[in-house]
């Protein structure tokens, strides 16, 4: 018997990469609207603000619009690259949020990175990271179980 790979709305992993790379693609073209109000450079510690709190420049515009386009990829794609793409972004994002933590008032900050930026990135690497190691066991495991037939 074949197993039937799970519909975006069976499978919580593909689900969340296709809201994440909603709201990452909203975020991050919205965002190349605003970078430049504060004038800064590509990469510079100053830039816009989106929504009056998120601090932000095209550098990070840039890296929002790249995750969307991987979390739409992958969530279109199947479960276990799904898995694989939160898991990654995921870390990708928390060590994001320790980096600027750590150098949001230094030369250092080259993606204008503010205390909003920091708790929204930890919030969506903790859904993201959380995800991608408990939901799906099942599914995956039953199509990792077919492909080894296969």
């Amino acid at each position: 018997m074949a197993v039937k790979e799970p519909s975006i709305t069976a499978s919580p992993n593909r689900g969340l990469a296709m809201t994440a790379g909603m709201l990452f693609a909203i975020w991050g073209i919205l965002g190349f609207f605003f970078a430049q109000d504060g004038g800064g450079a590509f990469f510079s510690r100053s830039g816009g603000f989106l929504w009056n709190s998120f601090g932000l420049n095209p550098a990070l515009c840039g890296l929002w619009t790249i995750l969307a386009a991987a979390f739409f990829i992958v969530g279109l794609g199947n479960t276990i690259g799904s898995r694989t793409v939160n898991l990654v972004i995921g870390v990708v994002l928390l060590v994001l949020a320790v980096y600027g933590f750590v150098f949001s008032n230094t030369s250092a900050n080259v993606f204008a990175l503010n205390t909003t930026d920091n708790v929204f990135h930890v919030i969506v690497a903790v859904v993201l990271l959380l995800t991608a190691l408990g939901a799906d066991k099942e599914n995956i495991r039953a199509l990792r179980a077919a492909g080894a037939r296969a």
